[in-house]
């Protein structure tokens, strides 16, 4: 095995890790959510020079994988530390707590590294560029683009409306509700359909109002919102008067929270870079 020393190994919310160098190691669920709010693994590493393979694996308290992610860099030599970013998005946990981190260079384990993970708002979370934010202000319609091919929602069986097919790469649009950086999403019978799934992530994208041109997208976590009063509030405060042709009027919040779904996108940071150092 050759031989490989850590200086320096951090589990930091991806935007803490950018804005305050000495922010512990936790990870953000959310308020409510369950998918973690990109994070990244940072090590500060030294060995004799040439390539090099290694592995972060996320392991709960049972022991349990969660998810493994492997990068290949190369080290200068041993007095010539390199500092490796790995960036994790869409990974879900199953419970706040305590999980660790387990590194490997090749098959070899290296250390084990305990991290946080809290059900809370990341720092980061409801901050919209600039452009995006104003797009979404305005407008009442945006355009999504799943990653990979979805079939149309079972939702539609018996009912006249129809439902467009999602297919990978191509842009459809929604009508939405927007609120201090969250995007409010309606679906269900005699409403649009738009398979969304909690847990999972799509991109979204505004366009100008009148020239119907990109300004601005975004990846977007998605998680469903639960139907308590707060959900009542999104409901009737947010999307009835977004709502085109809305026959039942304020009365639609009842048809809704029987039949209906309110999905919540959260834009999320750009993608870190690969590697650093």
């Amino acid at each position: 095995m050759l031989s490989v020393k850590i200086h320096d190994f951090r589990v930091v919310d991806r935007v803490l890790g950018e804005t305050e160098p000495d922010a512990g190691d936790v990870v953000f669920l959310g308020s409510a959510g369950s998918t973690a709010h990109p994070f990244i693994v940072v090590r500060t590493i030294s060995g004799p020079g040439g390539v090099y393979i290694d592995a972060v694996d996320v392991v709960d308290a049972d022991g349990r994988s969660l998810g493994i992610y492997e990068k290949q860099f190369e080290l200068n030599g041993e007095s010539k530390p390199r500092t490796v970013v790995s960036e994790i998005r869409g990974l879900s946990f199953p419970r706040p707590g305590t999980y660790t981190l387990q590194y490997m260079v090749y098959d070899d384990v290296v250390g084990n590294f305990p991290f946080s993970v809290v059900q809370q708002d990341a720092p980061g979370a409801g901050i919209v560029a600039g452009p995006l934010d104003a797009a979404l202000s305005k407008s009442t319609i945006a355009w999504l683009t799943f990653g990979e091919s979805k079939e149309p929602n079972p939702l539609t069986s018996g009912h006249s409306v129809k439902t467009p097919l999602y297919k990978n790469g191509e842009q459809l649009p929604i009508w939405y509700g927007y609120e201090e950086g969250r995007v409010y999403v309606l679906s269900g019978p005699e409403e649009q359909q738009v398979p969304l799934e909690a847990g999972s992530s799509v991109r979204l994208v505004a366009r100008s109002k009148d020239k119907r041109s990109r300004v601005a997208e975004a990846e977007c976590s998605v998680e469903k919102l639960a139907k308590d009063a707060e959900w009542e509030r999104v409901a009737r405060d947010l999307l009835v008067g977004r709502r085109l042709n809305l026959r039942d009027g304020e009365g639609a919040v009842n048809r809704w929270k029987e039949t209906c779904e309110i999905y919540v996108l959260s834009p999320l940071p750009p993608r870190a870079e690969s590697a650093a150092g």
